[in-house]
């Protein structure tokens, strides 16, 4: 009996949503308990699945580990106007924006991070890319102080990896959750804010 097309799509979407699905698993698992502390079965389990099931779908724990590289982070970095001024309120805006990718892609970021410390060469390159990403974004907004852009842009990068790295060790599963908080968010900027020495007229009140 030859199959109604319809199921076929409805199996292809349900096969869809079960990839995603140990994909979403995988990357808490890893993140939280890291690539050698997570096993299959416990990501089968947490799914509602066989072991053979996952293993449908990904032949081998690395290849859960390479799909979840392709996926990478979501959302892009806000783009800066043409010949905008830099000016406290645009560095504030910047670091929220800064935070609220943070939270969005937490589970993604710190698998990166952990990956890294065991020299995994994919997850070093993908840091290397997204701060590259993260920089080239930063000098557009950055632009209009001229010369000294370049010192800025490290400046900026370095204060708010510096807070939100102490905000995550305070904060740990909780971070996407604090660091979307508005008092956070302004206290972070605010500290910013101060580190960074903008030119006379843009500082002026």
């Amino acid at each position: 009996m030859a199959r109604d097309p319809g199921s076929l799509g409805s199996e292809s979407t349900r096969g869809d949503e079960t990839r995603a699905r140990i994909l979403a698993v995988a990357m808490d698992a890893f993140a939280r308990d890291g690539f050698d502390g997570t096993s299959v079965r416990s990501i089968a389990s947490r799914c509602g699945l066989s072991d053979a099931a996952v293993f449908y779908y990904f032949p081998t724990k690395r290849h859960l580990l390479e799909a979840l590289w392709s996926e990478g982070p979501s959302g892009e970095f806000p783009r800066a106007e043409p010949g905008a001024q830099l000016t406290p309120e645009r560095i504030a805006d910047l670091v929220i924006a800064t935070m609220r990718l943070s939270a969005r892609n937490f589970s993604y970021l710190r698998l990166v991070a952990r990956e890294v410390l065991r020299s995994d060469a994919t997850a070093t390159a993908l840091r290397n890319a997204s701060r590259a990403r993260w920089r080239q974004a930063l000098h557009e907004h950055f632009a209009a102080a001229g010369p000294r852009a370049a010192a800025l842009v490290d400046l900026f990068m370095a204060a708010v990896t510096g807070y939100l790295l102490r905000l995550e060790i305070e904060t740990g599963d909780g971070y996407p959750e604090a660091v979307l908080d508005p008092a956070t968010q302004e206290r972070v900027a605010r500290a910013v804010q101060d580190l960074i020495p903008l030119p006379a007229a843009a500082s002026a009140p």
